[in-house]
């Protein structure tokens, strides 16, 4: 049977193992973190982005629209009325 200085020991280095497991377990996590951070924050940017490009075509496209409706009642004025 092992002596209770043999089994402090053997508890002491288990122990130190599994500070070392946990403290590597926890900066993987940490970096994994960081990684999903800024893939979001990059994410959050290009979709801006997008939704500031977009808005700008549906302006023109807008813009334009109201410029072919406002040509076509100038024509229709012009047209004689219908009998």
């Amino acid at each position: 049977m092992a002596t209770q200085e043999e089994r402090l020991s053997g508890l002491e280095f288990d122990l130190k193992g599994f500070r070392s497991e946990t403290i590597h377990a926890y900066g993987e996590m940490a970096y994994e973190l960081v990684v999903v951070k800024g893939l979001g924050e990059d994410s959050i940017k290009r979709l801006a982005a997008l939704q500031r490009e977009i808005n700008a075509r549906f302006d023109t496209i807008t813009d334009e629209l109201s410029a072919h409706t406002l040509l076509l009642h100038q024509i229709l004025d012009r047209l004689p009325p219908k009998e």
